[in-house]
This record gives structure tokens, sequence and C-alpha cells, in this order.
């Protein structure tokens, strides 16, 4: 049965965990040529001359993190969001290495209803890109937009 979890539904520090991700040297070079064709993403001999060695784009982290809780939302009971305003904190502490297996984890931090729109209401979350040693590639924050549930007459 098809269910939506609406913003009353949605609980403060209650952690998401992705399945795992597996990222081939194939797909990182291939993702870069296509995104961000620098060196040391996408050839494996010039990156040698770099201190990080071949490693990924944030892009593709960020491709990666989105497609793991797209699978997650987009399941039988998927958040009711309307809309996405904005990422911040936006950080990269370590790289993606091709080999990597990673997974995503993310919670909500803060939630407040919409001054401007009733049956809205705003969440922010934290959400983390994690390789096979629990080493954070990419966190950020960032805010949606949530549909409030339908009143019922």
């Amino acid at each position: 049965e098809f269910t939506m979890r609406y913003y009353e539904d949605i609980e403060i520090g209650q952690q998401t965990r992705t399945r795992d991700y597996f990222v081939s040297k194939e797909d990182l070079i291939a993702f870069a040529r296509e995104w961000d064709p620098q060196p040391f993403h996408i050839d494996e001999e010039a990156a040698k001359h770099w201190p990080t060695g071949l490693i990924g784009t944030s892009v593709h982290s960020y491709a990666i993190i989105n497609k793991l809780f797209t699978e997650i939302s987009a399941g039988s009971d998927p958040i009711a969001m309307v809309a996405g305003l904005g990422i911040d904190e936006w950080r990269t502490p370590n790289p993606l290495r091709p080999g990597d297996t990673v997974h995503a984890i993310g919670y909500v931090e803060e939630k407040r209803e919409s001054a401007s729109k009733p049956n809205l209401g705003i969440l922010t979350s934290v959400s983390q890109l994690l390789n096979q040693n629990g080493d954070i590639i990419l966190t950020y924050k960032s805010k949606g937009l949530v549909m409030k549930r339908p009143q019922t007459a």
C-alpha cells in the first residue's frame, strides 16, 4: 500500500541509512570525463603527479548520495517533499576513491512550520556520504519544503 510520510510523521534525529554502493574506477573516470574532466579525476597516470592520486569529483559524490536517498524516498512510503530550498555547510573532508564502497546517513536536525504557507513545513536535514572505513566523503545540511497531512472533513 502506498502511503506518504508528512511533516507530522518526521521525527527529529531519526537516522536513515542507505544501502552500500560500490564505486568502480571505470565509473569514477566516466563520470569525471563528462562533468569535471581534470587530470586527477580522469587519468590514472597523470593523477600520480597530484598528492591525492586518482579521486572522484565532489559532484560525483553528490550524485551518489542523491541516488541513494532517492531510492529510499521513492519507495513505499515517500516523504511528501515539495521542493528543496538550498544546501549549506557543504564539506568534502576526504576524497571519493576508486574501489570505495560508500553509504549515506541522514537525519532531520530541525523542523518548523512555514510562516507563509500553513499547509507546509520546513525540514533541515544533515546528510553524509561515508566510505567503508567510516570516513566522511561529503557532508552538508539541506532545507526542504514538505507537505503537512491533509485535513479531512
